[in-house]
């Protein structure tokens, strides 16, 4: 197989492979290579030695296969996931880091929620307070203002009942 790249992902033909091939190709190869062990275990358990020479000679092929196109692209599969596991690692990072920092702001929402409830409670509570010695305070007025313009006008009545009276 390594005859027949010139270059590093070009083909005889002039065909150009992406990275992006080579590694779908050599999981497909991967693939089939981890297949045939099933297979050949089948084949043992059932006596069956031609299909176990076939797929032994097939799992060879496909080691050969498998190994050439790690020699020739082992540095662009190996970068290629060496960058997804640093993209791996920074994700993980940052969900733990979002996770931590999340919970210590939720913390602090809730205790100003809980600052601002109290806050509202006192309000509300010394505004009632106001409000009922208010109350209470007119209360008190309309019943003075009451009794004086009773008493008044008792006094009045009298004073008229006498001149009526008197005349």
């Amino acid at each position: 197989m390594k005859n027949k790249f010139k270059g590093t992902n070009e083909l005889l033909n002039g065909r150009s492979i992406s990275i992006a091939e080579v590694r779908s190709i050599y999981q497909t190869l991967l693939a089939q290579y981890e297949g045939l062990s099933v297979e050949i275990v089948d084949s043992v358990e059932r006596n069956d030695y031609v299909r176990l020479s076939h797929l032994l000679s097939r799992r060879k092929k496909l080691q050969t296969a498998l190994d050439d196109i790690k020699s020739l692209h082992e540095d662009d599969l190996v970068t290629q996931q060496s960058v997804k596991k640093r993209i791996a690692d920074i994700l993980n990072t940052s969900a733990e880091t979002t996770e931590s920092k999340g919970e210590d702001t939720l913390i602090k929402i809730t205790n100003s929620l809980e600052k601002v409830n109290n806050s509202a409670f006192n309000i509300a509570s010394k505004t009632l307070d106001l409000s009922t010695k208010t109350i209470s305070k007119g209360n008190q007025l309309n019943h003075s203002v009451g009794k004086f313009l009773v008493n008044k006008t008792s006094k009045g009545l009298s004073k008229l009942a006498d001149t009526f009276y008197k005349q």
